[in-house]
């Protein structure tokens, strides 16, 4: 019973917060200067910032390992080489040098296992999630607030401030919080290709990577890692493959196996240079650290370009139209349904969606 009370009061307070959300959101809209562009070139972020790329210039001699460490950590690509950077995009992983969920979601992660051990209690629940709260979005303003770093937070603010009131939020309806915070701040940003890239892959493994899981079962331990990191890359590229069809009418062959290879060795990279970077100033320990991060950097691009060259191939180009995008989605979440409810409805759906589609393009020739 007063676990219902606690909800309920908790609820009252709903109302006051989205008008206030809705409040601030609107100001910023009409005011010449963006909150967070002041935030970002506020004397503590920026002395922040220097504090640490000055450590990593100090960690890593290698102009290469510092220029990759410091556009994963916090987005500078500016001292990238071209080369490393154009096999990146080829393979379809540049979202790994582009701060974006998965960083906050490693930050997350090593932050809520930081403050376990505290007690379940009113003050240090409250102290918890200002805490964490507070990291998240320094780091974000460290990392120059892009707009892939700020949606990952607001999503996962979302989370936080869910959790905290002991609301089980769906999740689709936590990344409609974002996109609603989001487009509240500046509508025009839906025409922009990263929001709807970054939604598309957050959506489809919402909906599509639990089912794929599923579909292949595996008992080995080793092989369940495997194939679960593939099965995420699997629903991120199904949900995003049409919008990059459409806007650019190509598309990388290599992407799935560029994901599946690299974002778990890129994830490991993220802990130990976090773990670098909130390291006290032991001369011993953080070149030890150092030497092993580096010689993991240079191994890694240099497998990145042999995988590159090894599997490099001409794409096709495709004129998908709005039709076609359209089309495209209805027959994956049709198959979706068909996977998950496993009913001859689905046929008779796919079959209705190819007579229309079929008729759109006929009298659209």
């Amino acid at each position: 019973m007063q676990a219902w009370q606690y909800k309920a009061s908790a609820l009252k307070l709903a109302p006051t917060m989205i008008l206030l959300v809705w409040g601030a959101a609107i100001a910023q809209y009409h005011s010449s200067n963006s909150f967070l562009s002041e935030m970002v070139s506020a004397q503590w972020v920026i002395d922040a910032r220097q504090y640490f790329t000055v450590k990593l210039d100090h960690a890593f001699t290698n102009p290469e390992s510092n220029a990759f460490a410091k556009s994963l950590l916090f987005g500078i690509k500016t001292e990238m080489s071209y080369s490393l950077k154009t096999a990146y995009q080829q393979l379809g992983i540049l979202h790994i040098i582009a701060i974006s969920g998965m960083h906050l979601d490693i930050l997350f992660k090593l932050l809520e296992k930081c403050t376990r051990w505290l007690p379940n209690k009113t003050w240090t629940r409250w102290t918890k999630l200002i805490t964490l709260l507070l990291l998240v979005w320094s780091y974000t303003l460290i990392a120059h607030a892009g707009p892939s770093v700020v949606r990952a937070s607001l999503f996962f603010s979302a989370i936080l401030i869910g959790r905290f009131f002991h609301q089980n939020i769906f999740s689709l309806n936590t990344i409609s919080i974002g996109i609603l915070l989001v487009l509240l701040y500046n509508s025009q940003i839906i025409t922009g290709i990263g929001l709807q890239l970054s939604y598309a892959a957050v959506v489809g493994i919402h909906f599509i990577y639990q089912p794929l899981v599923q579909l292949v079962p595996m008992d080995n331990k080793f092989l369940q890692i495997a194939w679960s990191n593939l099965a995420i890359s699997i629903a991120a590229q199904l949900t995003t493959l049409p919008i990059v069809l459409y806007y650019f009418h190509t598309s990388s062959s290599l992407s799935i196996i560029g994901n599946f290879l690299f974002v778990p060795l890129s994830s490991i990279l993220l802990y130990g240079l976090l773990v670098l970077m909130v390291l006290p100033r032991i001369v011993f320990v953080q070149e030890f650290i150092a030497k092993g991060i580096g010689w993991y950097i240079e191994t890694m691009n240099k497998s990145i370009g042999l995988v590159f060259q090894f599997f490099q191939m001409e794409d096709r180009q495709y004129n998908l139209g709005i039709a076609g995008l359209a089309y495209y989605y209805f027959c994956l979440f049709v198959g979706l349904y068909w996977l998950l409810s496993r009913s001859p409805n689905a046929l008779l759906l796919i079959l209705f969606g190819t007579c229309v589609y079929s008729i759109i393009k006929l009298f659209s020739l």
